[in-house]
């Protein structure tokens, strides 16, 4: 199974999800100073315009490669990507990961909850794809509420799952899987 960007791209009148775009290089420059989110993605640890460019061309290769789908987040009325959401395949037939990331001009108004529930409903649907699922870490609260609001449920902890350069972290598991919600 390989994942194509959804046609039409996905909006629900305020979130736009939509494919990344060279215009998008000041979005990746706020990312970059944000550890945790250097951290656990492809964000450059040191942003430059090559390291940029270098993102965006990575975040157009998960479709062509067979990976998955990453798309910008942005707010319809701007079209300004402000963050990513990501569904990448797992081993396991018909499942997919789900990542998203928003910089802080996007933050605390409910753009991450509408992209994560607008990506997956669509992967539940249109890709059919059998089960979408993320890992967070357990005092990442503020990811676990968006998860809850776009429909995942919790399903347990995996203890020291989740590898970064200098250290490892447990990860709450949730899932949505069709007819969940």
């Amino acid at each position: 199974m390989s994942l194509v960007p959804p046609e039409p791209e996905l909006s629900d009148g305020v979130v736009r999800l939509r494919p990344w775009t060279m215009s998008d290089l000041d979005c990746v420059r706020q990312a970059a100073t944000d550890r945790r989110i250097v951290e656990a993605t492809t964000v450059p640890v040191r942003f430059s315009e090559e390291a940029g460019r270098a993102f965006v061309r990575r975040q157009w290769g998960r479709s062509t490669d067979g990976a998955g789908v990453s798309l910008a987040v942005a707010r319809v009325d701007t079209d300004v990507a402000l963050g990513s959401i990501t569904l990448l395949l797992r081993p396991q037939p018909g499942v997919a990961g789900l990542g998203y990331w928003l910089i802080p001009a996007g933050r605390g108004q409910g753009l991450a909850g509408r992209a994560a529930r607008l990506l997956t409903e669509w992967a539940l649907t249109t890709a059919g794809l059998s089960r979408v699922e993320a890992w967070v870490e357990p005092d990442n609260r503020a990811s676990r509420r968006v998860l809850a609001a776009a429909g995942f449920v919790e399903e347990g902890v995996l203890r020291s799952f989740l590898a970064f350069a200098d250290r490892r972290a447990d990860a709450v598991v949730l899932s949505r899987v069709p007819g969940s919600e």
